[in-house]
């Protein structure tokens, strides 16, 4: 029964000494899975033409599923950027936020911020086209 008792001891002990520091670590190991994830898709949709001229940061936090994926495109063109942000902000996740720095075309930098939302926009209804014969 001692034994039992020392052994208990020794297991909540090691719970409370291990176990903070194994949920970090997991915690961690998840925002860097979603960072990764993240940034592949951002690459799968990056337009051929443009990938060799931007740079890519994803950002997140480790409690939470919200992140910051922020591209650099000074080098490119005022169409470039538009079409390329809008195929992103298509296809990342709700709780993301894309947030694209660029040049005008006088040399001016700017910076416009993406959020995408939790439910998509209604969709107007399809027309119904009926053929009369």
């Amino acid at each position: 029964m001692n034994v039992l008792m020392q052994l208990g001891g020794f297991l909540v002990v090691i719970l409370f000494t291990v176990g903070p520091v194994l949920g970090l670590l997991l915690l961690l190991n998840l925002r860097d899975r979603r960072q990764a994830r993240l940034l592949d898709i951002v690459w799968q949709f990056t337009p051929r033409d443009v990938s060799d001229r931007i740079a890519i940061h994803v950002r997140g936090a480790a409690l939470s599923p919200r992140a910051v994926v922020t591209v650099d495109m000074h080098a490119c063109s005022r169409d470039e950027i538009w079409e390329a942000s809008a195929r992103w902000a298509a296809s990342l996740p709700p709780p993301v936020r894309l947030l694209v720095n660029g040049k005008t075309d006088q040399g001016l930098p700017f910076r416009f911020t993406v959020e995408t939302t939790r439910h998509p926009l209604p969709r107007p209804p399809l027309r119904s086209s009926t053929v009369t014969g």
